[in-house]
């Protein structure tokens, strides 16, 4: 039933299928659970649709001409989402685990390592399997490392102010408890140059290039500071992502929880901006400028549980995002389609999945060779 149901929120269901399903919802149960699944595993957030219901839905009648009228006689109490689901599915959908996938050849992500830089440059693999202390070059205690997390709140044995950089490859994901309890984490692809234990009297600050979502812990004597090239974003404590990777134009700073400063390094204390929960701060590297805008935060830090989830993105920066996530190569031989909005939703799934999904759904053809994703 869940594919016929799939089937039917994308308008692609048979007229047998629907017989089938009509009849499935003869019982008031499978109507729940039919809510239930499209909710909760075709991503129908009503907090995407920004309370435009009404619209979406006039808007999914005048674009599927003949799906709404038997999706309207199956369940009319929540019509209206199904076919807002429809709107949103005909630009993606959470893809999920079923089915059939096109898998010609079958990709191996680059595996590449978790690295940590001491002071003095010295550079020491992680093993994100096994659970160690971590020790600098002198053999001090500054951390405990278990699995995919670094802690240095357990007590280190350093007292003056040096750094170390941890660097996270492309198709991995980390963890690093800052020696005050914050606690970072850091996407694919990216690096965080950290104390290993704060001053006791002076700011707390570190320095990012990549993406990282940070739970920051309160302390009023001493504010936070993430500094992402021109940008500071300082904090007291708070929750909020920060995206600053190079090819992406912009520094984005989303805010989940509590307040934060946006401060260009140039600019005199007071002259930045702040945030409120729930906004997003964009700061544009070519013209300097701040772009304040309400958003749904959960679409900036879904990552964090392994999500990806595309809104608004061309086909060319979609390309760039799954190329960190899964570490693997691709090439887009149409420029006409690397211009195209998509939105989509993917939870879980490998890249010849997420691949096989953007075939059937929009007829992007593609194959893989040499290790690699060609699209046509």
């Amino acid at each position: 039933m869940k594919n016929k149901i799939t089937k039917l929120l994308m308008g692609t269901i048979s007229e047998k299928e629907l017989v089938a399903l009509r009849k499935w919802l003869d019982n008031p149960d499978n109507q729940s659970i039919l809510e239930t699944y499209v909710k909760e595993y075709h991503d129908l957030n009503l907090s995407l649709l920004k309370d435009n219901v009404e619209e979406a839905y006039e808007k999914s009648i005048r674009q599927i001409d003949g799906v709404e009228r038997p999706i309207r006689k199956l369940f009319p109490n929540w019509a209206k989402y199904a076919a807002a689901a429809i709107l949103i599915f005909g630009l993606g959908f959470m893809y999920q685990q079923e089915g059939d996938t096109k898998k010609s050849h079958i990709l191996i992500p680059n595996e590449d390592k978790v690295t940590l830089v001491t002071e003095n440059g010295s550079v020491q693999t992680i093993d994100e399997q096994t659970s160690e202390i971590v020790k600098d070059e002198n053999g001090n205690v500054i951390g405990k490392q278990e699995k995919n997390q670094i802690n240095y709140s357990v007590g280190s044995e350093v007292k003056e102010l040096i750094y170390n950089t941890l660097n996270v490859p492309k198709g991995k994901t980390f963890q690093i408890a800052l020696s005050d309890g914050t606690m970072v984490h850091m996407n694919a692809g990216s690096s965080l140059r950290y104390p290993v234990n704060f001053s006791p009297i002076q700011l707390r600050k570190v320095f990012l290039d990549g993406e990282a979502y940070f739970d920051v812990t309160k302390d009023k004597s001493r504010p936070f500071i993430v500094n992402v090239d021109n940008l500071d974003v300082k904090v007291l404590g708070t929750e909020f992502n920060v995206s600053s990777y190079i090819e992406d134009g912009n520094i984005e700073v989303v805010l989940v929880e509590g307040a934060v400063g946006l401060n260009q390094i140039s600019e005199s204390p007071g002259e930045g901006v702040e945030l409120v929960p729930g906004q997003r701060g964009s700061y544009h590297r070519n013209s300097e400028n701040i772009h304040i805008d309400s958003v749904n935060t959960d679409l900036f830090t879904s990552w964090i549980q392994g999500h990806l989830v595309f809104r608004g993105l061309t086909f060319n920066q979609i390309l760039i995002k799954l190329g960190r996530h899964y570490n693997i190569e691709l090439e887009n031989r149409n420029s006409e389609l690397g211009q195209e909005v998509f939105n989509a939703s993917f939870n879980d799934a490998t890249i010849e999945e997420v691949m096989s999904f953007f075939n059937d759904t929009h007829k992007i053809d593609y194959e893989i060779s040499d290790n690699k994703v060609i699209i046509k």
